[in-house]
């Protein structure tokens, strides 16, 4: 660990000297850590935004358009950006440190909104929680490791108290030691704690970077292509050995240091593989140009529910199946809607071509509009609960259809572009998820 602070010490007194970059360099330098930083502590925790469409995403800002990732990934993103500036803000103040209020506010910020989860029992029974953002956990929120031990964080009813402890540690560390330890540990601490029900791991790496920014250090990047090497760092500390994840750390700030003294001194910050992710980013941009553009026919609607859209009504369906046990009757339909007053010749033209080919009238209409598919519940077998209809819809415009569900749009796609099967299970995650919450605030 000395070997490494002392490197840490070197390139810090180098580039003191060197410092302040000018303005140009640093907007460049700033914009390039911005970039890492989002994508990479996002990216640890399964956003599914590529490297490029990050890039892409804060260069077009509010006129980048998701192609085959959710809207939550990109709003994910684009929140995490805000709780950066948020830091960077807290940091540039040298009077004050960071408050209790403030790190909730961090991870209020990352999350948005409430929402329901998977989660298992102390028993290991399999339940749904509510993540309510900004809020300390009131469940456990312990986890099974690989090897079938279950590692314990912090109980509920300690959070307050292990977060204070954690603040009152950081008054005293904050002048006493080098700024790498510090904020390992302000990291390592706040991980063994983990006080919210999401959200843990990008706030552990927010703060890290807080106490460095405040000690005008640049941010540590934990690369999520090394990911099980900073979780294997962090088994290490948890196993006793706390110099492993300081040192890991502190290795990821020397790659920080040394992109910032290359940017003081004038020379490129562009990595070899940043060629690669560029080239990635082109490619996707000229590859999206030179498909043909798509327009809404009989066929391609047909083709879309064959090998797409039905592959979602069935996941659909089996997804509801879960909640079969809370009524006495259920029923699943398809309602479709299609543009009114045709033509006669068009009716004629419709009629015919389905009698020559065996098949259902609406889905050879080229006029459809919407179809819409509705799993009923009626009867019961609970106080307090009624009967509910549970819907998602599927638009059809000229080039390009939309999946809606509960008013917002979940997805929106060339007719040339279908469905993943990562993108259709997060579709039926995301109505389950509220027909749960629908349910328990039913019978709250």
């Amino acid at each position: 660990m000395n070997n490494i602070i002392t490197h840490i010490n070197k390139l810090k007194a180098e580039l003191d000297v060197l410092l302040p970059l000018n303005k140009e360099a640093q907007a460049k330098l700033w914009g390039k850590f911005r970039l890492e930083w989002n994508y990479n502590s996002n990216h640890i925790e399964g956003n599914t935004l590529s490297y490029g469409e990050t890039k892409l995403l804060f260069r077009l800002g509010d006129d980048f358009k998701a192609q085959n990732n959710s809207l939550k990934d990109v709003q994910e993103m684009r929140v995490h950006d805000v709780a950066i500036e948020m830091l960077k803000q807290w940091a540039n103040d040298k009077d004050r440190l960071i408050s209790e209020s403030e790190i909730r506010a961090l991870n209020e910020t990352i999350l948005v909104k409430s929402f329901w989860a998977d989660a298992v029992t102390p028993s290991g029974q399999k339940t749904r929680r509510q993540i309510i953002p900004g809020e300390y956990k009131k469940q456990p929120n312990h986890v099974q490791l690989k090897s079938g031990e279950l590692f314990e964080y912090a109980e509920p009813a300690e959070v307050p108290q292990k977060m204070q402890e954690l603040l009152d540690w950081y008054k005293v560390e904050n002048e006493n030691s080098h700024p790498i330890i510090v904020a390992a540990f302000l990291h390592y601490k706040f991980v063994c704690i983990h006080p919210f029900d999401d959200g843990n791991g990008r706030v552990s790496r927010l703060l890290m970077n807080y106490h460095l920014l405040r000690n005008d250090y640049p941010p540590v990047i934990i690369k999520s292509k090394d990911k099980d090497s900073y979780l294997y760092a962090l088994q290490q500390a948890d196993a006793g050995n706390t110099d492993a994840f300081t040192k890991y750390v502190g290795k990821q700030l020397i790659w920080s240091l040394d992109l910032q003294l290359k940017a003081a001194k004038g020379e490129s910050i562009e990595e070899e593989e940043d060629l690669y992710k560029e080239i990635e980013v082109w490619k996707k941009k000229i590859s999206n140009k030179n498909q043909p553009v798509v327009s809404k026919t009989c066929n391609v609607v047909y083709t879309l529910l064959q090998h797409s859209l039905n592959s979602l009504k069935t996941r659909f369906e089996k997804e509801m199946n879960i909640y079969h046990e809370f009524f006495k009757k259920y029923n699943f339909e398809s309602k479709t809607y299609k543009n009114k007053n045709l033509p006669p010749h068009i009716e004629k033209l419709n009629k015919f071509f389905n009698k020559i080919t065996n098949t259902p009238d609406h889905i050879r209409y080229k006029d459809i509009n919407k179809i819409e598919w509705v799993y009923s519940f009626f009867q019961p077998k609970t106080v307090g609960l009624q009967n509910m209809a549970i819907r998602y819809t599927v638009f059809f415009d000229q080039y390009k259809y939309t999946i809606q569900y509960n008013g917002d749009k979940i997805i929106n796609k060339s007719y040339n572009v279908k469905l993943s099967e990562e993108e259709i299970e997060k579709i039926v995650k995301e109505i389950s998820r509220h027909t749960f919450e629908r349910i328990k605030r039913l019978l709250a």
